[in-house]
């Protein structure tokens, strides 16, 4: 999904199809916060960071399509006939492996916006806005990982695994909302 043009990307989301979906779409956000975020370091001639930026954008275009492969497995269990014994197993399976893509997306959006958050008071003031809306973009991404752990998680009999994932998750978007909240008081005082 990386190569293709987001004009073809856009009609795959609109399909009637289970994937791409929602996880994608958070990978996606992660991907362009950190596009604007490594912009506006450029103008303000922090190189380090914006390569640091670039390389997790990298990941998170890895994301979208994992995370499609990812649910594409829960999917697949739903084809198997409901009385066939090993059913239930395989997707228990399948659900926890759904929920990790998300998971790994709600981890690195934390690590980018609290990286941002420390860079905020050194961006130009011409990029206030770019640096803002990089912030923005990523409590989008956060929340729409957080959904989709919660979507996975939801249904597994593994209820401490799934209350450990849903626990990690509600710290890392506290913790992406305490960023961002940061970044937008140094680009605007408020």
């Amino acid at each position: 999904m990386r190569s293709l043009p987001l004009e073809a990307f856009c009609s795959q989301l609109a399909a009637r199809t289970p994937t791409p979906g929602g996880g994608s779409v958070a990978a996606l956000s992660g991907a362009l916060a950190c596009s604007l975020g490594a912009m506006v370091a450029r103008f303000s001639k922090d190189d380090p960071s914006a390569a640091t930026w670039d390389i997790t954008r990298d990941r998170f275009l890895d994301l979208i399509l994992e995370d499609s492969q990812a649910y594409d497995g829960v999917s697949a269990v739903f084809k198997i006939p409901k009385d066939d014994p090993a059913r239930p197993g395989r997707m228990q399976e399948a659900l926890l492996r759904a929920a990790q893509p998300p998971a790994e997306g709600l981890r690195r959006i934390a690590e980018f916006v609290g990286q941002l958050a420390e860079f905020a008071p050194k961006a130009k003031g011409s990029v206030a806005s770019d640096l803002s809306v990089a912030a923005f973009q990523s409590e989008a991404a956060a929340r729409g990982f957080l959904l989709n752990v919660k979507a996975n998680t939801g249904s597994l009999k593994d209820r401490e695994a799934a209350g450990r994932l849903e626990a990690e998750a509600g710290a890392l978007l506290e913790k992406v909302l305490d960023g961002v909240r940061r970044v937008r008081e140094a680009a605007h005082g408020s």
